[in-house]
């Protein structure tokens, strides 16, 4: 069973990631009993994304209505079908590379379209970076597994897939990144803490 955890941490650093600009949202979720971890078991934690990414939305729309001009704005939506995900698991070196600040994941956390402000630079930037790879459990030493669920997902028009209805976003949050920026999903399992993580990112300017 996934239940979500370490949410008092995890709000600080979205509180911290959202004032300096950073796109990317995530959960963790703790793995209680002797559940086997599979491709399953990380397909099912998608849908704790799909939970924290529409709590964030109906707070933003609470917010939106109490203003009498935005009274009958719907309410929002995310169509999520994680079932259609196709899934790559990373390699070691590819794991390895997430936490390298000269790679792709970095640069994400880093230049979303609007920026990033950092008012002690560079180095607030990157203890930001690790300390969040803490909380998701993508730590050196500790034999993270990494499955990334976008990897047949390209905002230039080219897939990895083997087929177009492969190439398909699964959801509709993938829209806005895949006009330019790009897209994230990845779960990250790690194996001594027992936690499974989410991560997310889709954004345009």
């Amino acid at each position: 069973m996934l239940v979500v955890t370490e949410q008092a941490r995890s709000e600080a650093l979205r509180v911290r990631m959202d004032a300096s600009g950073c796109v990317f949202q995530f959960v963790v979720l703790a793995l209680e009993g002797d559940a086997t971890v599979d491709e399953t078991l990380h397909r099912q934690a998608l849908w704790a994304m799909h939970e924290q990414l529409m709590a964030e939305l109906h707070a933003w729309h609470r917010q939106l209505v109490a203003n009498p001009a935005y009274v009958n704005q719907p309410a929002p939506s995310i169509d999520w079908h994680p079932e259609r995900a196709l899934a790559r698991r990373l390699a070691d070196d590819e794991v390895a590379g997430l936490r390298r600040t000269e790679q792709p994941f970095y640069r994400a956390f880093r230049k979303p379209p609007y920026d990033t402000r950092f008012l002690g630079g560079e180095a607030e930037a990157q203890a930001l970076f690790h300390e969040w790879l803490d909380l998701l459990g993508l730590v050196d030493g500790e034999q993270p597994e990494v499955i990334d669920w976008t990897s047949n997902l390209s905002a230039d028009g080219t897939s990895e897939a083997l087929d177009a209805a492969s190439s398909e976003p699964w959801s509709d949050y993938f829209d806005a990144g895949l006009e330019w920026w790009g897209v994230w999903c990845l779960t990250i399992w790690n194996p001594q803490r027992r936690t499974l993580s989410v991560v997310g990112a889709s954004t345009t300017d």
